[in-house]
């Protein structure tokens, strides 16, 4: 008993015959989009990746930038020059000199 190949069967055999043998260069191109595809979604992956980083980079920078204005307002808060007068008579208790305990050198 042997089996009949089926028309389908035999169409399979020569599509994959014309593949090799004639259409080699067909192939190769075919293969060679495939990779550029691939190629192009991997590259459009990273650059995505690379652009939300960049987002947070510059939220992080943001956030330093306003605490970074912060401690300059709270440094010239505190350097005001009346709150270290106020600082000194209370907890060194020291006070201006009147007229009679200035000593000018000369």
């Amino acid at each position: 008993m042997s089996v009949q190949p089926t028309p389908a069967d035999n169409l399979i055999r020569q599509i994959g015959r014309d593949l090799v043998t004639v259409g080699r260069v067909p192939l190769i191109l075919l293969v060679l989009v495939l990779i550029s595809a691939l190629g192009v979604v991997y590259i459009t992956h990273q650059s995505r990746q690379l652009v939300a980083q960049q987002e947070q980079l510059l939220i992080e920078r943001d956030d330093l930038d306003i605490e970074w204005r912060n401690q300059l307002l709270e440094e010239n808060s505190l350097a005001e020059h009346s709150r270290i007068e106020t600082q000194a008579e209370k907890a060194l208790e020291m006070k201006r000199p009147n007229a009679k305990n200035e000593v000018v050198v000369q």
